[in-house]
């Protein structure tokens, strides 16, 4: 995607001709074509080659709208339902209820409740008061930060820990990392690799850290999509034509860890649960959840995620890159191709931990990136295995 040029991109444009349209939902594509004055042909071109379409463009900006406009109570849940393509407010509503858990009116209430505070001391209090990282972790990442870390030192360090070294062997003997290792040597250069180890320490010192904090069901699929973030980076790397664009260790950090935010915001012990435990299970989207959180919370997912990583002294480079996708979330930057993939792949681990199964809208992402196969990609990810 070319993001050099000032001029605004036509997705931009179509997203103003639906905040325009009285029934956004009822506008179709040869409408919205006719409106930015080309033919139906060209318009699909055009987006096409911004790496998306009317049909993406439409569901995100209808499933923000729906969530948006329960933060206040300026728009009539009658009217809303009307925007949203609904023939009557009680159909809405029931759909309404079976996606969220609640509600229009109680989601309404429940947003309304919290807009209106900050949770950043909240949460920073809350991060502050996790067990501490385990002592094999803290040694992985100082090594690294050192540039000191070899085969020999990170078995070392893995064998003194026999949690971690369990776990290690563990993730090792899964199908898609090939044959069963014999002793955590060989599970680390045959079938792991350096960086998933030490990406695997920190993952699993998330999950005891929140053990008594979060419901254990949400606990380990989320903890399951953080240790399959780096293999399903791999895949889909390897199906791109993109590959180029993406970064290795960097990038594999990044998915691993970028969720984190979530475990943080759904406590049970904190004030915002209840909301947040709604929302994530109404939106099916990370931009859309990111910008929702941050309207209604002002704190956004990925500045949640920084927020224990800087804590916990993760490597500054994967903060920024979430500051980055933050941006691009609230429209402050222009997404590039690296972005839309890395988004991609969030969507895709967070829908499976949160057990949003629906993909076809990522399967059409996919195929505009020139990503061969992310169906029977992501058809490979079991999460409770």
């Amino acid at each position: 995607m070319n993001t050099t040029d000032n001029a605004p991109l036509l997705s931009e444009t179509v997203e103003k001709v639906l905040k325009q349209s009285a029934i956004p939902a009822a506008l179709t594509i040869n409408e919205c074509a006719k409106v930015v004055a080309m033919s139906a042909t060209s318009f699909r071109r055009k987006l096409a080659q911004e790496e998306t379409s009317f049909k993406l463009i439409q569901q995100k900006y209808l499933n923000e709208l729906c969530v948006r406009a329960l933060l206040t109570k300026q728009d009539k849940i009658d009217k809303l339902a009307v925007s949203l393509g609904y023939s009557e407010r009680a159909t809405f509503e029931r759909a309404f209820r079976q996606k969220f858990g609640l509600t229009p009116h109680q989601f309404r209430e429940l947003s309304i409740q919290h807009s209106a505070l900050g949770y950043q001391k909240d949460l920073v209090a809350a991060a502050k008061n996790l067990t501490p990282m385990p002592k094999s972790c803290k040694q992985l990442l100082k090594e690294k930060e050192q540039n000191s870390l070899d085969l020999e030192v990170i078995t070392n360090i893995v064998n003194q820990d026999p949690i971690l070294s369990a776990r290690v062997i563990g993730q090792a003997s899964k199908a898609v990392y090939g044959k069963t290792p014999n002793g955590v040597k060989e599970a680390i250069s045959r079938n792991l690799g350096i960086n998933t180890v030490i990406n695997l320490a920190v993952v699993y010192a998330l999950n005891d850290a929140m053990a008594e904090k979060v419901d254990p069901l949400v606990l380990l699929r989320y903890t399951a999509a953080f240790v399959f973030a780096p293999k399903l980076f791999q895949k889909v790397r390897q199906s791109t034509q993109h590959h180029a664009f993406l970064q290795n260790t960097l990038d594999e950090q990044v998915l691993a860890f970028g969720l984190f935010g979530v475990l943080l915001l759904t406590q049970e012990d904190t004030s915002i649960h209840q909301l947040v435990c709604h929302s994530v299970q109404g939106i099916d989207d990370i931009s859309s959840l990111n910008n929702h959180l941050r309207k209604s919370l002002k704190v956004s997912l990925f500045a949640s995620s920084s927020l224990l990583l800087s804590l916990w002294h993760i490597d500054a480079q994967v903060i920024k890159q979430l500051h980055h996708l933050d941006q691009v979330c609230q429209g402050k930057a222009k997404a590039t191709t690296h972005d839309d993939i890395l988004f991609l792949i969030f969507n895709c681990l967070y829908r499976y931990a949160t057990g949003h199964t629906t993909v076809e809208d990522l399967v059409e992402k996919a195929e505009l990136l020139n990503i061969e196969g992310f169906e029977e990609i992501t058809a490979e990810i079991q999460f409770a295995e």
